[in-house]
């Protein structure tokens, strides 16, 4: 192989080392480079309005191939100043002229260039392609964020539907409805009683199972709330506790917090405009001694004695009253029913829990029972108050259908309402938090959206500045490699390592 056929290969990142090792330029080339950057700047202040020179001068670093070509466009431009010996007499023509020959003395422009393309290379192009990436990337977070937000929003709006379904409730006003649904809690604890009296049978069974198993005596005393509420409903604690009704009931007021009133910033009582009148003339007042007039007393005043005999109480119409409560008034917690009282309330879920559990138990006992024929089972030594299975499986059904009715969440939470009417914040704020939730939700979405928006516009931008500076430095390299073929006649350069490689 002939030595002009031998390619030059030089690493992008050893350029501008590789340079000035053979001695094309010198070491003090960023001194040299500094006086050309100055003309430069002088130069490009007066240019004549052409499009090759516009294209130039766009969004590029200037460098020694630009200015051979400023000065080719020059020599069009500038024809007219051109004397019969080549020279031009226009000053634009001679600033550019200067530019190139302070580039070509010692080959400064080749460490320029080299320079360049190693910057380009290494830092700009990648840096763009990152900022990209990133941009791409805040887009696809920011789109996922967002479909994140939309459905918690949605989430929390159905929640907060749920909620206000559960409690029987719209959710406009959630304090003044609450507060309305109080009045639709006595039908609710009628309902209740009505499906406690169905129970009247399982309890009655209960109550002889235990009759003959503890004491012999059906009569026992067991589940005492469920069993008043069987034989007499759902009546006040007063006559629970008395067993009489009460002549009148007071009923304790329920206060429910209403939205707060404007209040004014003046603290002055206003007394009114009107004067007060208190007369003009003196007061004149008589002094003296009191007359207490004259006292006459009995004879045996003081030996008088009082009787306390009642035999005329009858004649005179006078009837006194028994002690105790009887005709008395049912007031605070003794005005509630048994089952709005918590107290009792609670007694009757645990006498309707006690006979769910002895029930259960007892559909067991029958269940095995029947399979095994031998062994110990109360059905044998107490088989008059035996049950067959599917009697107690509709026991059973009865009692659970009514511990649903007591629990059901609509009425626990009326209950609690009634009892404390701090309750009703707590259920509101609780609803409303779902809300506030689900609108910085949407706040939240508002702002990612906008973040995406930014980014892709960021992208945008940036994509045409990384194709034009991939076909700049593209350029560069190509020239780069001409020339240096130039100083070593003519033999292929590849820069390797370069912008291709990107």
């Amino acid at each position: 192989m002939q030595e002009q056929n031998i390619p030059i290969d030089i690493q992008t990142s050893k350029l501008l080392d590789w340079v000035i090792s053979r001695r094309h330029c010198t070491k003090t080339w960023p001194q040299q480079i500094t006086l050309v950057r100055e003309k430069i700047n002088s130069a490009i202040q007066d240019m004549p309005e052409h499009k090759g020179i516009t294209k130039l001068l766009t969004g590029t670093y200037i460098n020694y191939f630009h200015c051979l070509q400023i000065v080719e466009i020059l020599k069009e431009t500038e024809a007219d100043t051109r004397s019969l010996f080549g020279r031009y007499g226009s000053q634009r023509m001679k600033d550019w002229q200067e530019v190139v020959r302070l580039y070509e003395k010692d080959n400064v422009y080749l460490a320029e260039a080299a320079q360049i393309l190693m910057r380009n290379v290494a830092y700009e192009i990648p840096g763009i392609k990152k900022s990209i990436t990133k941009y791409e990337q805040v887009q696809h977070e920011s789109e996922k964020k967002e479909n994140e937000c939309v459905k918690n929003a949605q989430d929390f709006r159905d929640k907060y539907k749920s909620l206000s379904n559960q409690l029987g409730i719209e959710g406009k006003n959630i304090k003044n409805e609450l507060a309305d649904l109080l009045c639709s809690l006595p039908e609710m604890y009628k309902d209740v009683a009505q499906q406690g009296r169905k129970t009247k049978e399982a309890a009655a069974f209960y109550r002889e199972f235990l009759g003959q198993m503890i004491t012999g005596n059906s009569e026992v005393s067991c589940l005492p709330v469920l069993q008043y509420i069987i034989e007499n409903g759902n009546t006040t604690v007063y006559e629970w506790r008395y067993g009489e009704p009460p002549l009148r009931i007071e009923e304790p007021s329920v206060l429910v917090a209403e939205p707060e009133a404007p209040t004014t910033t003046d603290d002055a009582i206003d007394f009114g405009d009107a004067a007060i009148d208190f007369g003009s003339d003196d007061v004149e007042l008589e002094t003296g001694d009191i007359d207490w007039g004259q006292i006459d007393m009995l004879p045996d005043a003081h030996e008088a004695t009082i009787d306390f005999s009642t035999t005329e109480d009858a004649e005179l119409g006078i009837v006194v009253q028994e002690a105790g409560v009887e005709g008395g008034v049912a007031r605070d917690i003794e005005a509630l029913t048994v089952l709005d009282y918590h107290k009792t309330r609670n007694m009757f879920i645990d006498d309707l829990v006690e006979l769910e559990a002895f029930l259960k138990q007892r559909l067991m006992e029958i269940q095995a029972t029947s399979k095994e024929s031998k062994g110990f089972s109360f059905t044998q030594t107490h088989s008059s108050t035996e049950k067959s299975p599917q009697q107690l499986e509709e026991m059973l059904s009865q009692v659970l259908s009514t511990i649903d009715a007591i629990n059901r969440p609509k009425l626990k939470n009326l209950a609690l309402i009634r009892e404390s009417p701090r309750y009703v914040d707590r259920v509101a704020n609780s609803l409303q938090q779902h809300l506030r939730l689900a609108d910085k939700m949407e706040a939240n979405r508002t702002i990612l959206a906008e973040r995406r928006r930014s980014a892709a516009a960021e992208q945008v931008g940036l994509q045409p500045t990384l194709k034009k500076l991939i076909e700049r430095t593209k350029e560069l390299q190509a020239d780069l490699e001409k020339n240096i073929s130039k100083k070593y006649n003519n033999r292929p350069v590849h820069i390797t390592g370069g912008v291709t490689s990107l």
